[in-house]
């Protein structure tokens, strides 16, 4: 599974269609803040998907939700995001993945990409459906299992300098799990018990 990030940009129509669909959700603004402000929270989202799928049982829980995310949203991205309870999923899903990093994650692409937090805090719930519903979509054509997709996603994020983004998110797969990040709400999380 090569390319995580160019299969995204080219399910959104490159930069143009990204620009244009998360104009959108956030309200306008400067195309080329927003493109790279785009950019930031894919990297963002699928290194924290990485860092969590680092631990067996995040690696699990992630292949068992993933079964949920069939990639319909892929067919029809401004369509799929203009409905309020695909918005309400993607916040669901970075409460997942970034824990009670999240409106740090939020501040620090902000502050990468010249956007305001309010801007970057409606994107980000749009990107995440997206994610999900692509890696969705790659496992069921291609049958990763846990291992397979943890991999996947340990190798596309290799090519990211995401400490400056994600901060101190490693520690959402240590511990005993105990505070909003940890593995064990994670889990309960991805597996439906919300």
């Amino acid at each position: 599974m090569a390319g995580l990030m160019d299969e995204l940009m080219g399910s959104l129509g490159g930069a143009g269609g990204l620009s244009g669909l998360l104009g959108g959700v956030t309200g306008g603004g400067d195309s080329a803040s927003g493109e790279h402000a785009a950019g930031l929270g894919l990297q963002a989202i699928l290194g924290g998907l990485a860092r969590n799928a680092e631990d067996p049982q995040g690696a699990q829980a992630l292949a068992a939700t993933l079964d949920r995310h069939d990639g319909s949203v892929l067919d029809d991205p401004a369509a799929a995001l203009a409905d309020p309870s695909t918005l309400a999923d993607g916040r669901k899903i970075l409460g997942h993945v970034f824990g009670d990093d999240q409106e740090a994650v939020t501040h620090n692409i902000a502050a990468k990409s010249g956007l305001d937090v309010g801007s970057i805090a409606k994107m980000l719930p749009a990107l995440a459906p997206v994610v999900m519903g692509m890696l969705g979509r790659k496992k069921a054509q291609g049958g990763l299992d846990a291992n397979g997709l943890s991999g996947a996603l340990a190798k596309e994020s290799s090519g990211f300098d995401l400490g400056d983004i994600l901060g101190s998110l490693g520690g959402l797969t240590g511990g005993s799990g105990g505070g909003k990040g940890g593995i064990m709400s994670m889990l309960k999380g991805l597996l439906g018990r919300r």
